[in-house]
């Protein structure tokens, strides 16, 4: 039974292929009807409709699947929690059609939160319509599902809307049937703040704005009926207007900034650029830190005065910010950006965005408990990655102090393997060992790395690095190609306050490739053989490094075009066609800033780029990062705590005087010293002298992540089952159902099969001892132990085997553990609970 269901986050999004996609499922979805495989061809339906959620067709196709048994949900089963986007909107639509109509809203708006471009609100309105349904539901039921989740769509889309945003539909559905809900919940004034934004953002500024006025009127105390009505405002340029009802959006809520940046805005927008600079400074004097207002002031302020300060403080704003879309595109209005000749674009390896993450946990560690951190991370990746990054993240944890390393295992190579060489190389930068990279260079000579430095720390302009870097190849002189050669993977510390550690390697690895690039006249002179070593070489960082420095000198001299461009071309196929490839969009904008192309070839370059920003967030992906402080992985840090605890629990049952006599130094119980040595930790702090069997990084980076902490309570829990026999892969079965993460299709085609293997006999012992040495080791002790319950004598049935209620809890949850692995254990299980 083929049982596989559509990734929402993986839909295609031409319509062509949709279409091809949707036909494919009809037809598994009728083939499974006639087999009478109902439940697949259910689950086909519901992934057929979240390609096409409002077309009849395949609205049918669900209706007339569903409605062919006596009990439809049996064929749309879901867990509570986390659910599937299909199968719950499915799921939904039945309930639905049964008139259980708040759990078909919390349902559907669930699979809305989770895949907001599939447009479901729309059922939610249609539902919405019929006369009895909004009179039989409470507003707090309303609130909680269509109103909440009308909301949260409708501010992820900005104002105004791409065209083409796929959330649309859903935005307008929302506008809908908030309004007709306002209706019946007059007093109710979410209904208009939450109208008026979803008008805005479907380009009808008049019927925002009459939405947004009514709410003033009824509600005049309320901060964000003011703040809607001030964005209708902006939006029809009436800006003194918008201020005010800015200004008194903030005397309600001082703490919120957002009604005076949204006013400073509208100011902007209507050309009244020196308010709209005064109003900004106001923002960043209340709140230095408001994201993009310091990038708003330089680029008003400059607009008025055409201050060069300004327009140097935005530039170096979108150089240190260069992934902020916002910063990038007020500065590109004033220096429209030429990517590889006035602009610099980070990397984007999904390895590099993880170290970058962790570098700025980091530095909140550093702050706290001082230099010389030890961490350690470990990403697992489809495809390989840049060499490079470990090099960047290397250099970002010296620059904050710390020191450590940086690993990620690739699960698969592409073609053509980019950890190869793509031809003879004269010099070599890396080596792999397996699928470890090696650097071949050593350290750098400091003089090189700080003259390197000084160029990768000026604004990134073809016009200002490439004469710098001239004059320093000068003054270094070809003999110096293997000193520059080394800055390439042991570059100079980024000045404080600067750039990230991960874009400063970048930067300081394109301008060596520029400065070899000026080595001797080219390209006879061995800086050639450097650079073309770095193409040829294994694929990293260091390539596109090479192809903005080649494609410099084939701009300067119209001799070396035709190399240039040679090579380029021959670049192109070496490009695997999966994963990331780090100097694919380096060499596919090079080649376009050489200019000269023919119609074609523009738009051929055009295309290609336009199609690499489009796929490039499924080129690569990494799991979870994996951190080392002290040495050790959460899961290690985890392991050692509840040891510790443990240990010093046991001390505290002396009373407290024996815990102070341990952290003191004078009584340490020997299985402490054997524990820390045990995990390799130190059993004293560094600068008290004192017993702190604690790792200090660890401990930041818990108490400053509230979502780490979680997971390292969660992993404690399941080494504590781990203990009682339950295995990790039992232990996420049953997390998955507590979450509501489980394939419930899958789940009960398993309990199908159980159900028929034990009645031929074919499933083993019917009372298997699951838990040997234990004393509730077989099925029929944990049967024994409910029935006992079951009649009332709770504290005998534990008694029986020795447990309190904290023993029977966790006894419990191992029980569970195994049976949701087990489809045949918990057929095993029913049966003798009903025998």
């Amino acid at each position: 039974m083929a049982l596989d269901q559509l990734d929402p986050k993986d839909l295609p999004a031409a319509e062509q292929e949709r279409r091809r996609v949707a036909s494919e499922l009809k037809q598994k979805a009728t083939a499974a009807q006639q087999r009478q495989e109902l439940m697949v061809a259910a689950l086909h339906a519901c992934d057929a409709l979240m390609l096409f959620p409002n077309e009849r067709e395949y609205l049918d196709l669900f209706d007339e699947i569903v409605l062919g048994v006596p009990d439809p949900l049996l064929l749309v089963p879901v867990a509570t929690g986390a659910v599937h986007v299909a199968t719950a909107a499915g799921r939904a639509r039945v309930l639905m059609m049964q008139s259980r109509m708040q759990e078909a809203l919390e349902l559907v708006c669930a699979a809305v939160r989770v895949a907001p471009d599939i447009g479901y609100l729309d059922w939610v309105r249609r539902w919405l319509l019929v006369p009895h349904v909004v009179p039989a539901l409470s507003w707090e039921v309303l609130f909680e599902t269509a109103v909440k989740t009308a909301i949260e769509v409708t501010v992820g889309v900005p104002v105004p809307p791409d065209a083409g945003d796929p959330r649309l539909p859903n935005v307008r559905a929302a506008a809908d049937y908030l309004a007709q809900l306002r209706g019946r919940f007059e007093p109710e004034p979410m209904l208009y703040v939450g109208e008026a934004m979803a008008r805005r953002r479907l380009g009808d500024p008049a019927a925002a704005g009459a939405v947004a006025h009514q709410a003033v009127e009824r509600f005049p105390q309320d901060w964000r009926a003011r703040t809607a009505l001030a964005n209708t405002f902006g939006d029809a340029g009436r800006v003194e207007d918008a201020l005010g009802q800015a200004r008194a959006a903030l005397q309600l809520r001082p703490d919120d900034m957002s009604p005076l940046h949204d006013a400073a805005v509208a100011y902007g927008r209507a050309g009244r650029h020196g308010e709209a600079a005064e109003l900004f400074q106001e923002l960043v004097s209340r709140d230095p830190n408001y994201p993009d207002a310091a990038a708003r002031l330089h680029h008003a302020r400059f607009l008025v005065q055409g201050s060069d300060a300004d327009r140097q403080a935005l530039l170096s704003l979108r150089e240190r910010r260069w992934w902020d879309e916002t910063v990038c595109g007020l500065a590109g209005e004033i220096d429209p950006p030429q990517p590889y000749q006035t602009v610099l674009p980070g990397p984007s390896d999904a390895s590099a965005a993880a170290a970058r993450q962790i570098l700025a946990e980091l530095g909140q560690i550093v702050r706290c408990c001082g230099r010389g951190a030890q961490v350690g991370l470990s990403l697992s990746a489809r495809y390989p990655e840049s060499p490079s990054v470990g090099v960047a993240f290397d250099a970002g944890l010296r620059a904050l102090g710390a020191s450590g390393t940086l690993s990620v295992e690739a699960a698969q190579a592409p073609e053509p393997d980019p950890r190869l060489d793509k031809a003879p190389t004269a010099y070599r930068i890396w080596a792999y060992e397996g699928s470890t990279p090696r650097k071949i260079y050593g350290q750098a000579d400091p003089g090189v790395q700080q003259a390197v430095a000084a160029i990768a720390g000026q604004l990134f302009r073809r016009e200002i690095w490439d004469p710098a870097a001239r004059q320093l190849a000068s003054s270094l002189g070809p003999g110096a190609v293997h000193a520059l050669m080394a800055v390439l993977t042991d570059p100079p510390l980024p000045p404080p306050d600067s750039f990230d550690g991960v874009y400063w390697t970048y930067r300081c690895q394109i301008a060596t490739a520029v400065v070899l690039s000026h080595l001797g006249p080219h390209p006879h002179e061995p800086a050639c053989g450097a650079l073309q070593s770095l193409l040829y070489g294994p694929s990293d960082w260091v390539s596109a490094a090479a192809i903005v420095a080649l494609t410099w000198r084939a701009q300067q001299d119209p001799a070396a075009r035709p190399g240039v461009e040679a090579t380029f071309r021959w670049l192109r196929p070496q490009i695997p066609a999966q994963g990331y490839c780090p100097w694919e969009i380096v060499l596919a904008e090079c080649l376009l800033a050489l200019g000269g192309h023919d119609e074609a070839t523009r738009q051929d370059l055009a295309a290609w780029i336009d199609r690499y920003h489009e796929t490039l967030p499924r080129k690569n992906r990494v799991g979870r990062a994996e951190r080392r402080y002290g040495g050790l992985t959460i899961e290690e840090y985890a392991r050692f705590s509840l040891e510790r605890d443990r240990i010093l629990g046991t001390i505290g049952y002396a009373g407290p005087g024996a815990a102070i006599e341990v952290f003191v130094g004078r009584q340490v119980p020997p299985e402490l010293s054997a524990l820390c040595q045990r995990f390799g930790l130190p059993l004293t702090h560094p600068s008290s002298g004192n017993i702190y069997p604690f790792v200090t990084e660890w401990q930041e980076a818990l108490n400053a992540d509230p979502g780490l902490h979680a997971e390292f309570i969660e992993i404690q829990r399941g080494l504590e089952l781990e203990r009682q026999g339950v295995s990790r892969q039992e232990k996420a079965a049953l997390d998955n159902i507590l979450d509501g993460n489980m394939d419930m299709h899958l789940r009960m085609a398993q309990a199908q099969e159980a159900q028929s293997a034990v009645a031929r006999g074919e499933a083993g012992d019917p009372d298997p001892v699951v838990f040997p040495g234990q004393s509730v080791a077989r099925l029929s002790d944990y049967v024994g132990i409910i029935k006992g319950m079951q009649r009332g004598d709770m504290m005998g049935a534990l008694a029986h085997y020795g447990l309190d209620m904290m023993g029977y809890a966790a006894v419990a949850t191992a029980w569970g553990a195994k049976m949701a692995a087990d489809p045949v254990l918990t057929e095993k299980f029913t049966r003798m609970m009903n025998g």
